[in-house]
Order: structure tokens, then sequence, then C-alpha cells
């Protein structure tokens, strides 16, 4: 509908001086107009038969409450959303750009997506300036479709300065390997029967996984460390990534007795890694 349009929040008067602006205006709530819009263009569509297209909502800018910027999105009809930082060191306002404010949820730890909406999850409306290989990987494999704020190339196609300091921006290279990442995750996604395979956190000890229980899973180790999968019997083939060098190697095949958990080690320590089971 809109992108950061506003929702009955104000800005501070040194904010307002950032975006250009003489003093903090007052912008109003958009939330009743874009929820017009998304019901109009759905009784258009339904009129005249055409198949429905999926409609989105972002988050909105500025909020009254940043801890509930994400409520109008999550109460639409729009079949995708693309949430704002909504944790709670904000509870007295604020935005995600404030000085020392600490990395959201949805960039550290994102939610498993509920199946309540498609969520396309853009860096610029929880962590701007940021993007790494380990948030794309979290980001796909709780469930949601990661997008990436580039600062990198914000200027246009030709690579910003490589000086932050000329640039005001990161440098071009810093992007790099969440730009990887985002591709390295969309060939898994081809490669597997997705659509049938859920995020879960329980069935490995990451808490990062797509599966298809009894027949595929995807699973990130963000540290390194040894980790376990909850299995049911059967023969697997075994597929390791390296999120860092994106290499990749393949496993003897895994033969599991007994259903139980589990352990693996990753064969690129000590570095985040990938792997994954498809049961033969």
């Amino acid at each position: 509908m809109a992108n950061e349009s506003s929702g009955d929040g104000t800005v501070t008067d040194v904010f307002a001086a950032f975006l250009g602006m003489d003093k903090a205006p007052s912008w109003g709530d958009s939330t009743d107009w874009q929820y017009w819009v998304i019901d109009t263009v759905k009784r258009h569509e339904a009129a005249r038969g055409y198949d429905p297209h999926p409609i989105g909502m972002t988050m909105q800018f500025p909020v009254a409450d940043q801890t509930k910027v994400n409520d109008p999105l999550l109460g639409s009809r729009a079949e995708w959303i693309s949430p704002g930082y909504d944790d709670e060191i904000f509870a007295g306002g604020g935005h995600p750009m404030t000085p020392g404010s600490p990395p959201s949820r949805w960039y550290a730890d994102p939610p498993v997506a509920d199946d309540a909406k498609v969520v396309i999850s853009d860096t610029d409306h929880y962590a701007p300036g940021q993007g790494d290989a380990l948030w794309a990987w979290k980001s796909f494999l709780r469930g949601h479709h990661p997008i990436l704020m580039d600062y990198g190339l914000i200027a246009g196609l030709e690579p910003a300065a490589e000086s932050p300091a000329e640039a005001g921006v990161p440098p071009f290279s810093y992007y790099e390997p969440a730009r990887w990442a985002m591709g390295d995750t969309r060939r898994y996604a081809e490669r597997m029967g997705l659509i049938d395979m859920q995020p879960r956190r329980d069935l490995a000890s990451t808490g990062y996984a797509l599966v298809n229980p009894g027949s595929e899973y995807l699973v990130l180790q963000p540290d390194g460390d040894r980790f376990t999968v909850d299995l049911p019997a059967g023969t697997y083939q075994v597929e390791w990534f390296d999120v860092t060098t994106r290499e990749t190697t393949s496993s003897d095949a895994l033969n599991v007795e007994q259903e139980g958990a589990v352990e693996f080690s990753s064969p690129f320590p000590p570095g985040p890694a990938v792997i994954y089971l498809s049961r033969t």
C-alpha cells in the first residue's frame, strides 16, 4: 500500500532536521486509508473475476508506540507484511536508529512464522545499515523471506566508496556475505519440497530448522558447536554447507536405527554451517 507511511506518531525536532525539515510535522495516521485501499482492490478484483493478487502492508513510521508497530499490519487483510522494530527497549518511544539500541529480535533471533501472514523481512525496518549471512539464514529458517536494504548500492549500481567516512554508509564489500547468503537460501528453497516444510524450533537443538518431518531437514548451526536433530528411523543423504566460505560437501549416508536425537558435528569448524538431510 505504502512503505513507512505514518502511523499516528511524531518524531523529535532533531530527527526532523535529519530529514531536512525545520521542525517535526504532524503526519497523521494512514492505517484506515491503507485498510480502505486493500478492501477496495479486493472488491474490484472479485467483481471482475480476477485471480486475487497478494497485497502487502509494511511498517508504519512514525508510530505512537513502537512496541505495537506491527499490530496494524497483523490486523489488516493484507496477505503479506514487512514488520518493524517492536522490541521492548522502545516502550517509551524511539526508533531502530536510536544510538545504543540493541539488535532487534527480527535481526538477531527472528520469531517463527505462524502462518498468519507471509513475512517479507526487510532490514531497513528493524536494523538499518546492517545485514550479514547469518541474518539471511536465520530469517529463512524461521519461515520468512529476507530482503536487504543494501547501503552498499544506495547511490546507484556503481559500488559505493570503500571508505565509510567518504560515503557515510558501510562500504560495498560489507554487504557481500548477505548478498551471497540470500542467493544460497534461494537455491536451497528451489531444491527442497518447500511447500511441505515448516520452521520448527523443537526438532533441532540450535532452534533453526525448516522441516518436513521424516522427509527433509535443513538445519542451521550458527556457532559451529555440536548439535542434535530429532529424526525418525531411516536412511538419509547428508550434505553440509559452510555459511562463510560457501563450500559444500557430502557425507556418507546416515542410517538412523531408532527414532531420537542424532548428534552432528560440522566438518567446517568453527564457523556457522548448515546441514541438509533428505530421506532416501
